[in-house]
């Protein structure tokens, strides 16, 4: 194998594929890039045998190819030796295999090599089961939901986001039982089979770090694993066994408290009330609804106590004390692209709902808190 590129081509390409590697991994060979050069160009492949990312760089963009050929190189140091390199011609060539010679007109490093037979044999499908999205709705998607997710392996599934298609319509839901985000979004077509399945967490967070750009996105589904094919990016994950929890029922189809605030107001009244219960768990604040009065309370026997007023509109004139998690609140409502919110709750020991007053698509929810 002997190639030139240019240095930041082959950076951007070593950046999306180093997000498959992972501390855990305890294969070694998996710490390795899987770097192939071939007629259609240059290939880069990493993966943790979970998450496997695949880059190919057009053959067109390679300055030159003066032989084909694949070896696994070490990632510990590659990209801080591409990213340091003088030159923006970097040269590369293997020797025998078991290493590899980078270098430019003034300095040279020469890597040792994984044996290419030790690495195994990563299959990247496509399937008939495919659905198209822009990638920007793509990143919101997740964006909105993922925050939700549990961070706790004692629920496995929880720490994913489960993705159902039901003909043309697609919902995306994360909890942790505490909170939960719910996204519904109307396909441009419908899709044959239904789908139900749960996407890690590590995934779903790598992927939105990759669509930076506005693209389409190709997502070939399947009962055991997920493709996202953007721009020249192959995504595969496979996915969390077992059924995700049916959450149909969590959130109230009624209400006795309708609550329509601005949601910067709202968000900075309890980001500050917040400030004073820093030190306790969950961050504790109260809200008080009186009519057309809303305040939030925020107190530490530490450090003292604090108030936010607020002038909300609300269809029940009754007092209601509810008191919640500020830092999930806060959570909650900085993924929302809205001026307006509404906040629907029942009373102190229901959930709480959180609706942009224009997208119905977004649904949040999260459980109070009693504190006595």
């Amino acid at each position: 194998m002997k190639f030139t590129i240019d240095k930041n081509i082959l950076l951007e390409a070593l950046n999306n594929v180093v997000k498959a590697l992972s501390q855990k991994i305890t294969i070694p060979v998996l710490n390795g890039i899987v770097i192939e050069v071939n007629a259609n160009g240059l290939e880069l492949l990493a993966s943790d045998s979970e998450l496997t990312i695949k880059v190919v760089v057009d053959k067109k963009e390679i300055k030159n190819i003066e032989k084909e050929g694949k070896i696994v190189i070490q990632s510990r140091y590659i990209l801080d030796i591409i990213r340091k390199m003088p030159t923006d011609l970097i040269y590369f060539e293997s020797i025998d295999n078991s290493n590899v010679k980078i270098y430019s007109d003034t300095n040279e490093f020469v890597l040792n090599c994984y044996n290419l037979s030790d690495y195994p044999n990563i299959a990247i499908d496509t399937s008939a089961n495919v659905i198209n999205l822009d990638s920007t709705l793509l990143r919101q998607i997740i964006n909105q939901t993922s925050y939700a997710m549990s961070t706790q392996e004692v629920r496995p599934l929880l720490t994913g986001i489960n993705i159902k298609i039901n003909g043309d319509i697609l919902e995306c839901i994360a909890t942790d039982s505490y909170r939960l985000a719910k996204k519904v979004i109307k396909l441009s077509k419908p899709i044959e089979e239904s789908v139900n399945i749960v996407i890690p967490g590590k995934s779903v967070n790598e992927l939105v770090s990759i669509l930076k750009d506005e693209d389409n996105v190709d997502i070939h589904l399947f009962t055991n694993k997920i493709l996202f094919i953007y721009k020249n990016i192959m995504f595969q994950s496979t996915l969390l066994n077992g059924t995700y929890p049916d959450t149909t029922n969590y959130i109230p189809k009624d209400f006795e408290y309708m609550i329509n605030l601005n949601l910067k107001e709202y968000y900075d009244a309890i980001d500050r009330a917040s400030i004073i219960t820093l030190s306790k768990d969950k961050n504790i604040v109260k809200m008080s609804i009186d009519d057309k009065k809303m305040t939030i309370y925020g107190s530490s026997a530490e450090s003292g106590k604090t108030k936010e007023e607020l002038i909300i509109e609300s269809n029940n004139k009754e007092r209601l004390d509810i008191s919640f998690s500020s830092k999930y609140m806060m959570d909650a409502l900085k993924v929302l692209n809205t001026t307006n919110i509404i906040l629907l709750i029942n009373s102190d020991d229901k959930p709480i709902i959180i609706n942009a007053v224009d997208d119905d698509t977004i649904i949040e929810l999260i459980l109070p808190i009693k504190t006595y």
